[in-house]
């Protein structure tokens, strides 16, 4: 196995997701193949089996890497609140913004024919990270465990990016982010119990 460490490793599977998003942006998921994806990289089949044992471990890798590069922008801004940032509409700019200005590639990936796989692995991704900042809140102060809010969350922000691009909606990515901002905080405010001295929780509930 590759030391992932490597700058050698880091580059030749750097150049293996931005073909393979390439050709998603081109050609949809399925037509893709292993093949294709070497070729535009300009590298040899056998190096591809070096670092992946098949397309799909390949998307994986280059979808949480597109998140991780995300989230740590919207940590940038926001800090690490209770929520991972979701108090924070800012937080939702960056990921609508993110989602326009990679349209193509998110309509394919979202509303093709391998679209329920692959939003459930962008739900879970987000729910991972909305998960790490609940984890925060002092123990006593959530009313209903945190996995739950965590993946309700996720999964209203999902919802309505998917509905934004399968319907061509006049919205902009900020109105979106203000509208996803103020349902997802709405549905949680009062499930944050406010604790004695914790102002975090208390200007949830205002």
């Amino acid at each position: 196995m590759p030391n992932p460490h490597d700058r050698r490793v880091i580059r030749t599977r750097a150049q293996l997701r931005a073909a393979l998003m390439a050709l998603i942006a081109e050609r949809g998921y399925d037509t893709v193949n292993i093949s294709d994806i070497t070729e535009r990289a300009d590298l040899r089949r056998a190096t591809f089996y070096l670092h992946y044992s098949d397309k799909e471990s390949l998307l994986i890798d280059a979808l949480e890497a597109m998140f991780d590069e995300l989230t740590a922008q919207i940590d940038s801004l926001t800090g690490q609140d209770g929520l991972a940032g979701k108090t924070f509409v800012e937080a939702y700019q960056g990921t609508f913004r993110h989602v326009a200005q990679h349209r193509d590639l998110y309509r394919t990936l979202l509303t093709g024919t391998s679209a329920a796989a692959i939003t459930r692995r962008v739900r879970a991704y987000l729910a991972g990270h909305v998960l790490r900042g609940l984890r925060n809140l002092p123990a006593n102060s959530l009313l209903l465990p945190a996995e739950v809010m965590a993946n309700y969350i996720a999964g209203a922000e999902v919802g309505l990016i998917v509905w934004w691009i399968e319907s061509e909606s006049p919205y902009s990515a900020d109105e979106m982010a203000a509208m996803c901002h103020r349902l997802v905080l709405d549905g949680v405010r009062g499930l944050i119990a406010a604790s004695a001295g914790d102002t975090q929780a208390e200007s949830l509930r205002k």
